[in-house]
């Protein structure tokens, strides 16, 4: 470790002759993304809603993740749209330095991808039949199902990018949020085989223990979260007026070892910010 890089867990290396052939091919193209930590106060403290990603996926398979996903060419029009106004877009740009378009893009994003993998609708109104289907589907938009997000219920919390070596790259943002009243998370998505609430430590002792997959961004998250204790109040009170500064991973390869670490910034985890 030095003093501008911080060790990830030894476990989200690779073997040597892996990265090597990593250097063999160009990086994927950055595609940006949005993911939504759901939050709830629990027994135990502050619950988060993971779902356990499907074995056959070509990305992320058989991890533990947060809902979310890449954004489509509708979420780019939410601006446009109404959906977000301008200046709930120019205040989400200064969170994640970008443009009011861009942000608009990325609450639609986050919105649309919580709806269509647990059910749970950030926004205003009351969707109709199927409405959440067709949208799965690519049949309709979020601007058909919802007039206006409800994006002060998003909280901006983390922003991780890929490594440039890897061959499928995301620009992802990380949303807090907690579950509007009335409504509770289902998981029925084809795209994982389980959905649960649990602590943040009670993740990272089953990842500990092999019993679950997390990723560097997820495992991270997840540690944050731990260490902040309290209430969902208290985290989102953390998360107000919070800019992310993004995280890019980088492999660190060691002639003495037959696998290559990444390393991340500090604040990374949490450590300045």
């Amino acid at each position: 470790m030095t003093t501008e890089l911080v060790d990830l867990p030894p476990r989200f290396g690779m073997d040597r002759p892996a990265f090597d052939r990593l250097g063999a091919r160009p990086p994927g193209e950055l595609r940006r993304a949005a993911s939504v930590v759901l939050v709830r106060d629990g027994a135990d403290g502050v619950e988060v809603f993971v779902l356990e990603r499907a074995a056959e996926m070509a990305f992320a398979a058989g991890m533990t993740v947060f809902p979310g996903g890449g954004l489509d060419a509708a979420d780019g029009e939410a601006l446009a749209q109404g959906l977000v106004d301008e200046a709930t877009a120019t205040e989400a740009a200064r969170a994640w330095s970008t443009t009011p378009k861009a942000a608009a893009a990325l609450l639609a994003c986050a919105v649309r991808e919580t709806y269509e993998e647990t059910g749970v609708l950030l926004a205003g109104g009351t969707p109709g039949a199927g409405a959440r289907a067709r949208l799965v589907a690519g049949e309709t938009g979020l601007g058909d199902v919802v007039a206006r997000l409800d994006a002060d219920r998003l909280w901006p919390w983390a922003r991780w990018i890929t490594p440039e070596a890897m061959p499928r790259r995301y620009d992802t943002a990380f949303f807090l949020a907690a579950v509007p009243a009335g409504q509770e998370p289902d998981g029925a998505t084809t795209e994982a085989v389980g959905a649960r609430w649990c602590t943040p430590a009670r993740a990272l002792r089953e990842w500990e223990d092999g019993e679950r997959g997390l990723m560097p961004p997820t495992w991270a998250v997840l540690s944050e979260i731990a260490a902040a204790g309290g209430t969902v109040a208290a985290l989102l009170d953390t998360a107000a007026g919070r800019r992310p500064e993004p995280v890019t991973p980088r492999f660190r390869p060691d002639g003495e070892r037959d696998r290559v670490g990444l390393v991340v910034p500090p604040h990374a985890l949490g450590v300045s910010r």
